[in-house]
């Protein structure tokens, strides 16, 4: 089931875990290829273009571009056409992301602008982004609420949501949870193209400042070509859960865990490492029991057969210390030892400690967002938060007339880096500012 079983004490390990390391997403030259062909197009003929790839690729006739947007009554009346208990459970999940989000964003990261300070800095919102929901495989209106909650603490003043539709319309459920989280307006637009008319604007598709959220390999890759024409949240690859347990682990809860993960996706990552072999043995019995439950069995299935691994180790210490080289999306800690490995250094976009502490919470309802860095990217990236929204800026108001010595020293010294640097210009214009 597992596509590959390691153990520390024996010959070789090393070398078949620095494999495991190397599994990567590789740059497909065709798909670069492709949508860079795509953003071109769309580029230089707008609408035209975005019209002629959704029909090619969605399997759709358009009679014209309002055929992609949803009026506001269409978002609102969508609450209305999806579960009573799921409409309610999304409408609690957001207020928790927006307490959470709140309550960090208050505390510790408002800045406001003080025109009596010479030197400061101050932040303002983006004004406009495109979140991004995926919507080929399934549904994912958990994602429209995780990107769109802390957006709107930033004070951002647009946000526009895209979500490809093969052969028919975005979900009512994706549309309600549009509607519980104040978007602004709905496309149904997917692919590389909706990326493109979002960054560079077109007839009718608004110019956006920041992109945000999840895609295919065709979406990522429109991410990483387009960044530096607009902002980007993170290059996002398949979801991964790593869990470290041991003898007083629960086998259960952690094979169902597994199994959760690799639900997402056929390219979905879950690792335990644990330093009990029984652990490890029970949770290879439970999977094979339980995996034909489940309406995503032969995802599951495929997904760990190509990136499920078993590593036993000898201690907690070791498998911490694998798990930094893996660096995965989400970490669960279930040792007896677990507050004591957090003290460590931990690499990962979310840590979970304990066994209530469970992943499909953090994916849902906890506050925090399930938009996360993949692929070894938590070394450097963090999840998205009120941050990736503000736009900051530093502020300079000096007066060499509140204490002209400290602004004559400030000129004296500047004037030297410059005159190192051969730049006579800035020399001078220091020069005529002394007092």
């Amino acid at each position: 089931m597992f596509s590959i079983y390691l153990d520390s004490k024996n010959k070789g390990f090393k070398t078949k875990l620095d494999k495991l390391l190397k599994y990567e997403d590789e740059l497909n030259l065709k798909v670069i290829k492709n949508v860079s062909k795509i953003l071109s197009d769309v580029k230089k003929y707008g609408d035209k273009a975005v019209i002629k790839y959704s029909e090619e690729f969605d399997r759709r006739t358009f009679k014209s571009v309002c055929d992609f947007s949803y009026t506001k009554n269409e978002i609102r009346q969508s609450t209305k056409k999806i579960n009573k208990k799921v409409l309610k459970a999304m409408e609690f999940s957001y207020e928790r992301i927006l307490d959470f989000h709140s309550e960090f964003y208050i505390k510790s990261q408002r800045v406001n602008l003080n025109l009596n300070e010479e030197i400061s800095r101050f932040q303002k919102p983006i004004e406009e982004i495109l979140i991004y929901v995926p919507g080929g495989k399934a549904s994912y209106p958990s994602t429209v609420l995780m990107a769109t909650g802390p957006a709107k603490v930033a004070g951002v003043k647009k946000i526009y949501l895209t979500s490809p539709s093969i052969e028919g319309n975005v979900s009512h459920i994706t549309l309600a949870a549009a509607s519980i989280a104040g978007v602004d307006e709905v496309y149904s637009l997917g692919g590389a193209q909706a990326l493109a008319a979002f960054a560079y604007g077109t007839e009718t598709f608004p110019q956006v400042q920041k992109i945000i959220g999840p895609g295919n390999k065709y979406v990522t890759e429109a991410k990483r070509q387009l960044f530096g024409i607009v902002g980007i949240d993170l290059i996002a690859g398949p979801s991964e859960l790593l869990i470290v347990g041991d003898e007083t682990s629960n086998s259960t809860t952690i094979a169902l865990d597994l199994m959760a993960q690799a639900e997402h996706d056929e390219l979905a990552s879950s690792i335990l490492i644990s330093s009990d072999i029984g652990l490890i043995e029970d949770v290879k019995e439970i999977i094979k029991k339980e995996i034909k439950n489940f309406s995503r069995k032969n995802i599951i299935r495929k997904a760990l057969s190509t990136r499920g691994a078993l590593i036993k180790v000898k201690s907690s210490k070791e498998a911490l210390e694998i798990a930094n080289k893996i660096v995965p999306e989400h970490i669960h800690l279930v040792t007896k030892d677990a507050l004591e490995l957090v003290r460590e250094t931990i690499k990962a976009g979310i840590i979970l400690v304990g066994e209530d502490s469970a992943n499909g919470l953090s994916d849902y309802v906890l506050g925090p967002s399930h938009v996360l860095p993949t692929g070894k990217t938590a070394r450097f990236s963090s999840p998205l938060s009120v941050e990736d929204f503000l736009v900051k800026s530093s502020f300079v108001n000096l007066k060499s007339s509140r204490k002209k010595s400290t602004y004559n020293e400030l000129i004296d010294k500047a004037l030297i880096l410059a005159e190192a640097e051969g730049l006579s210009a800035h020399a001078k214009s220091l020069i005529k500012r002394r007092k």
